[in-house]
């Protein structure tokens, strides 16, 4: 069940991430992503239904749904040139490095 989850339903769930993210702060629609992901979730473990969402993720190894909303947002905005790139160039004087800094 875990491939399938991985491999098909989750990739329909963030499709289009990046666009409709911001709708995530509201929590109507956060539950129900929520929601998904923890029927699914229980599916894999073969757990009882009064396990929570949070321990679900922990046991089957599995990104919450938000957070993994977030985290493709953030990719395609740095892939995309939008957003703050964290591996850029640089020049070697600009590098940090405890050697150049010493303590008086």
């Amino acid at each position: 069940m875990k491939p399938i989850y991985t491999g098909g339903i989750l990739p329909l769930l963030v499709y289009g991430a990046p666009v409709w993210k911001s709708v995530l702060n509201r929590f109507c629609y956060r539950a129900k992503l929520i929601r998904i992901q923890r029927l699914i979730n229980l599916r894999i473990a073969k757990a009882y239904r009064t396990v929570s969402n949070e321990a679900l993720c922990v046991i089957n190894s599995i990104i919450p749904i938000n957070i993994k909303i977030e985290e493709t947002g953030k990719f395609y905005e740095i892939t995309k040139g939008k957003g703050t790139q964290y591996d850029r160039e640089m020049e070697m004087e600009n590098w940090n490095h405890p050697a150049t800094h010493q303590n008086n």
